[in-house]
């Protein structure tokens, strides 16, 4: 009896056990497949842009200097003291403007001898060509010789020629007056001042007196490599900057280029007309240059974020019907962040500019309608 109440006993517990476990699995069974399973075809959130041409000047930068096309050392023509400075360095001068004056006492008096040489020269001829007429009237009634009116005639010759002497020596007298002063040959500015008021100046050896600087316009110099020289023409825009004035851009046309190369550097010559007229720029300014070499009316240009490299050539990812392409592309020339497309990429096509790194070919995309 005991024994028997022993396995019915057991029976019953084993059945309990088996129930409870089959009821866990059951439970385990359906909450495992409550639980949400990844998808193997999630797709990626990115942003794009359309490709489309639009035009691209292609330009060439090079480094130069400001200079000026003129610098004139002044020295007198005549000897002699200097009586008065008439500027200051610095100042501004116009082209025939008097700068200098030299003590002129004599030269006003050698002018007045002259003058007073001429008077009595012409009216010795005006004497000498009354009496020649006076004598012709006498010769027809043979009053007088041939000989006496050869003579009268001889005279009036001398008397034009001593005229014209004296008108020479007339003009020479107010040229000295003249060179008395110095004037500025161009236009500038006083650079620099030499001699002082006082001072005794030769013509020979030259003593200088003053400095001038032409300054509108300048010259911008730069050269170039021989490569470029093909596609730069003369007269065309030029774009520089300058330290003095950072962030402002100044301009100048291209006026020569060198017939010929530099035989060290193979680099060219080049010389740009720069207008001045506030002389702002200053001959010596070290100068950035950029200038225009083409125009591609049609170029493909894309930002470079959207640009990465693999193995040395570079690729971008674009988008079709929800998939993302790798395409491997050619670059063209790079300026404020963007880079020229030349193969790779067609007219209209989106272009991946933001979330490629997440990305790989053939890739299901979701383009952010914000972009």
């Amino acid at each position: 009896m005991t024994i028997l109440m022993f396995i019915v006993l057991s029976m019953l517990l084993a059945a309990f056990i088996g129930g409870c476990g089959s009821r866990a699995r059951e439970s385990v069974s359906v909450e495992t497949s409550l639980k949400p399973q990844p998808s193997v075809s999630e797709e990626k959130l990115v942003e794009t842009m359309e490709v489309n041409p639009k035009p691209l000047a292609y330009t060439l930068s090079a480094v130069g200097s400001l200079k000026s096309p003129e610098n004139v050392t002044l020295s007198p023509k005549r000897s002699g003291i200097i009586k008065k400075i008439l500027v200051k360095e610095g100042d501004r001068i116009k082209k025939g403007q008097v700068l200098v004056q030299l003590d002129d006492v004599d030269a006003i008096l050698l002018v007045e001898s002259a003058e007073a040489g001429v008077q009595e020269a012409e009216t010795s001829l005006e004497t000498s060509r009354n009496t020649l007429i006076r004598y012709e009237k006498l010769l027809e009634s043979k009053v007088i010789p041939q000989q006496t009116y050869d003579d009268i005639s001889l005279k009036v010759k001398l008397g034009e020629a001593e005229l014209t002497l004296a008108k020479s020596a007339l003009n020479q007298a107010k040229q000295n007056l003249i060179d008395q002063r110095i004037v500025s040959p161009i236009e500038g500015m006083v650079s620099l001042k030499i001699a002082s008021v006082g001072e005794h100046v030769n013509v020979a050896p030259k003593d200088p007196i003053m400095t001038i600087v032409q300054m509108d316009p300048l010259e911008l110099e730069f050269y170039v490599p021989e490569i470029w020289v093909g596609k730069i023409r003369s007269g065309s825009e030029i774009d520089f900057t300058v330290k003095a004035f950072l962030g402002e851009k100044f301009n100048a046309t291209l006026l020569f280029i060198s017939p010929s190369a530099d035989p060290s550097t193979r680099n060219v010559r080049m010389v740009g007309k720069v207008q001045n007229p506030h002389y702002r720029l200053k001959p010596g300014f070290f100068a950035e240059v950029t200038l225009q070499t083409g125009v591609n009316p049609d170029a493909l240009v894309i930002p470079e974020s959207a640009l990465f490299s693999q193995g040395g050539r570079f690729y971008t990812y674009t988008v079709q019907d929800g998939i993302a392409k790798r395409k491997e592309v050619e670059t063209g020339v790079r300026f404020e962040g963007k880079v020229e497309i030349l193969k790779g990429i067609q007219t209209g096509e989106r272009v991946v500019t933001a979330g490629h790194e997440q990305l790989s070919d053939g890739m299901k995309v979701r383009v952010n309608t914000h972009s």
